[in-house]
């Protein structure tokens, strides 16, 4: 009887030393570091809320394509860079209407304009 008590015992906390690294390796896969928004000046406050969405949608679209933008040193194809920036800039102006001028022609229009 002592001896099934103790396996029991030990299996609980095998389980419980998995369960704790699955959610920890979990939590790690949430927590990534995005390159910060650093908007262009002469953007008014709501033009910063877009364009910082805009940036985080190309952020995404970058990493989708296998890019790792947690270092400070990234670098990614030319030709990414402005597909996903054309991308974001189109996602955004589905999903909230017509995008400010000023938005469209510093960043939508000419990616080089806002690049790194």
């Amino acid at each position: 009887m002592q001896g099934l008590q103790w396996s029991f015992q030990e299996k609980g906390r095998g389980m419980a030393r998995v369960a704790a690294i699955a959610s920890l390796l979990l939590l790690a896969s949430w927590c990534r570091a995005d390159p910060p928004c650093e908007p262009p000046f002469g953007l008014k406050p709501a033009e910063i809320d877009q364009y910082c969405l805009i940036h985080r949608y190309r952020t995404g679209c970058l990493e989708r394509f296998g890019y790792d933008m947690s270092r400070k040193d990234w670098l990614v194809e030319v030709s990414d860079f402005k597909g996903c920036t054309l991308w974001a800039c189109n996602y955004l102006s589905s999903a909230i209407g017509e995008l400010s001028e000023t938005l469209i022609e510093a960043i939508c229009y000419d990616p080089d304009l806002d690049r790194p």
